[in-house]
């Protein structure tokens, strides 16, 4: 599975498109399930993946490789919100794919290399979405906002007049904005989820 890094400490887990296909369907039925709560995922879930995968591959897997390899789908699904503010690019739902003149792709690329392979049909994009994307934004969006103490007014406000920014101007920097309100009591993970939740809104705004 990989060289351990100190004694006592789990190997790495190399992931195959395989091991992550799996990973990503068992944790698709379980946010659908309902063992996301707060935006995490249930003990039992992660447990689920790690049987599966160790299993059916016949390889070593622990709780900390199915929470290392979700870090790093988080910030796949990142990437994707980020190119989806870039100016000039679209969304083909039946594809699952981010479409954009060549121009526009090439200068993306470009500019930033880590896009490049999100340009083409994205693997596993539905069950991506389940995981880590807007399915859950709504849910956690409403959630945080009622844990959040008084004090936090002002980081609010500011949420709140991206929001009104975003429905009137459609205000293609909205995700940098929105991420560099990242306080203490706001993590990167519920600031994606406040972007997914104005992206997934706007309609109704």
């Amino acid at each position: 599975m990989g060289k351990g890094n100190k004694e006592g400490t789990s190997k790495q887990c190399r992931w195959t498109k395989s091991m992550e296909h799996l990973f990503l369907e068992i944790l698709a039925e379980e946010a659908q399930k309902g063992n996301k709560p707060f935006n995490f995922f249930k003990a039992v879930s992660i447990n689920r993946v790690v049987e599966a995968i160790s299993e059916r591959f016949q390889v070593q897997c622990d709780a900390k490789h199915v929470e290392n390899h979700l870090r790093i789908v988080k910030n796949q699904w990142r990437i994707i919100c980020t190119i989806w503010d870039e100016s000039g690019i679209g969304w083909d739902d039946n594809k699952k794919m981010i479409t954009c003149h060549r121009a526009t792709c090439d200068a993306a690329v470009m500019t930033h290399k880590k896009y490049e392979s999100f340009l083409n049909k994205i693997d596993h994009y539905d069950e991506m979405a389940l995981v880590v994307g807007k399915d859950m934004a709504t849910r956690s969006f409403a959630r945080t906002f009622a844990d959040i103490d008084l004090d936090d007014g002002e980081q609010l406000g500011k949420i709140a007049n991206a929001f009104e920014q975003f429905t009137a101007d459609k205000t293609p920097h909205l995700y940098e904005e929105v991420m560099s309100m990242e306080v203490e009591v706001f993590d990167d993970d519920f600031l994606c989820s406040v972007f997914d939740y104005l992206v997934s809104h706007e309609s109704n705004a």
